[in-house]
């Protein structure tokens, strides 16, 4: 555990408390330290400790029982979010979907001009795969499909420099294919707009595909609010 400066709120106590859970692989059942121990390790209060702890309580992370201590009731990684992390990760989102928007967008632009036969059946395939795992409920198989689908753009473009900076982007891009928010389908209303796009790249019609690609973009950003306002009102 480490230490958690004085002026924080019980909340970011609570987040502390999750990460210790975590770090430590604790399981259902498992006891936490002492109240003391504890509210030495973080260097709060012991009513700051306390209303921390009443906060991951309400939210089934842990249960108190009076004399006995402080016990892990569930370990499940996206079920003890806390709004802190929720508005991060919503932040990260958006400001990485921006980035995204800008070099992506000219990618598109480039490969709608580029693609060959073969690029376009390679992209077509992305998207049958994508739309056979849905179906078979294989999501991780999905979101490779679909992260897939993207990379194929980055590459078709043909430009080096474009695709060094989206390749310098990559960690921050991926997060969009491994289910952010732990919702595995957080971004299905975008598959539609994946298949105008293709149209568009065998077409050839520049035009078209931007519009498709920003339509993307839009539908992935109104899911990732949706999703966070929906996460942050079941904790409050």
């Amino acid at each position: 555990m480490k230490a958690v400066k004085k002026q924080r709120l019980p909340e970011m106590v609570a987040e502390e408390l999750v990460q210790y859970i975590r770090s430590n692989n604790l399981s259902a059942g498992e006891k936490l330290p002492s109240i003391d121990t504890m509210a030495r390790t973080f260097e709060v209060g012991r009513s700051t400790l306390r209303e921390a702890l009443q906060i991951l309580e309400a939210r089934e992370v842990v249960f108190i029982e009076n004399g006995k201590g402080t016990f892990v009731q569930k370990v499940a990684p996206f079920l003890i979010q806390t709004r802190f992390q929720i508005e991060n990760e919503t932040s990260f989102l958006l400001d990485a979907l921006d980035v995204r928007e800008a070099l992506e967008g000219k990618a598109v632009q480039l490969a709608t001009m580029k693609a060959t036969d073969q690029q376009v059946a390679e992209l077509s395939a992305c998207l049958t795969v994508y739309r056979q795992s849905i179906r078979e409920n294989r999501r991780d198989e999905a979101n490779q499909a679909d992260a897939k689908f993207h990379h194929l753009i980055y590459h078709i473009a043909d430009n080096s420099l474009l695709e060094s900076m989206i390749d310098s982007m990559a960690v921050q891009f991926d997060k969009f294919w491994d289910e952010p928010f732990g919702k595995s389908d957080i971004f299905d209303s975008s598959y539609p707009y994946h298949e105008t796009l293709l149209d568009a790249i065998r077409a050839s019609d520049q035009e078209k595909a931007v519009s498709a690609f920003h339509q993307i973009i839009e539908s992935v950003r109104s899911s990732i609010l949706a999703v966070s306002e929906e996460k942050i009102e079941t904790i409050e």
